[in-house]
C-alpha cells in the first residue's frame, strides 16, 4: 500500500519511518545533542528478517537517530538505532527509548526491587553517567524498546 508520505510499501521492501517525537506530546519532546536525522530506511523483508529479530510487528518499527554521548560505547550521536513501538512497558530489562518529563533518553532499564515495589533503573553505556532511578509519581512513558543499533566508526 501507499503510506501517508507517498512511498510505496511491496512484499519486496518494507519501510521504517523516522520515530515521531512531536505529535502527540504538544511541543514533542527534548533530544539533546542530535546532529541531524535519519528519515526512514527502506530494507528487504530479509533484511529485516537476518537483522531485526523479535519485533511485536514490521510496522511497529521506527528509526531513532541516536543523540547524546551517554550510550557512547554501544552507539554514537547520528547512529541509527531499530524501536519497536509496540513495546509500552518495561517487563524485561532492556534499552528503551523514553521520556522523563519533556527530556528523551535512550537507556537501559533495569527492574529493581525495593519495600515500595519495583522501580527502575536508567543505566548508560558512557560510565562518565551516573545511573538514575524512576519511582512511582514521575511523568515517564516509554516510546519503545530498542533492538538494534549500529555504531559508527571513521575511517
Amino acid at each position: 500500500g501507499r503510506h501517508e508520505d507517498g512511498t510505496l510499501t511491496s512484499p519486496d521492501h518494507l519501510r521504517i519511518p523516522q520515530y515521531n517525537t512531536g505529535g502527540k506530546m504538544g511541543n514533542g519532546i527534548v533530544l539533546r545533542d542530535q546532529p541531524g536525522v535519519i528519515k526512514s530506511w527502506t530494507v528487504s523483508p530479509e533484511w529485516l528478517r537476518m537483522n531485526v529479530s523479535n519485533c511485536t510487528s514490521p510496522h511497529n518499527l521506527a528509526i531513532v537517530t541516536g543523540f547524546g554521548d551517554s550510550m557512547r560505547g554501544m552507539f554514537n550521536p547520528g547512529d541509527p538505532l531499530i524501536v519497536d513501538t509496540g513495546v509500552k512497558t518495561v517487563e524485561i530489562d532492556a534499552v528503551f527509548f523514553f521520556r522523563v518529563g519533556k527530556e528523551g533518553y535512550i537507556k537501559r532499564l533495569q527492574r529493581i526491587p525495593t519495600v515500595n515495589g519495583t522501580i527502575l533503573r536508567a543505566k548508560s553505556a558512557n560510565p562518565d553517567y551516573d545511573p538514575f532511578d524512576i519511582v512511582e509519581g514521575m511523568d515517564f512513558e516509554v516510546f519503545g524498546r530498542v533492538l538494534k543499533v549500529w555504531e559508527s566508526t571513521d575511517y
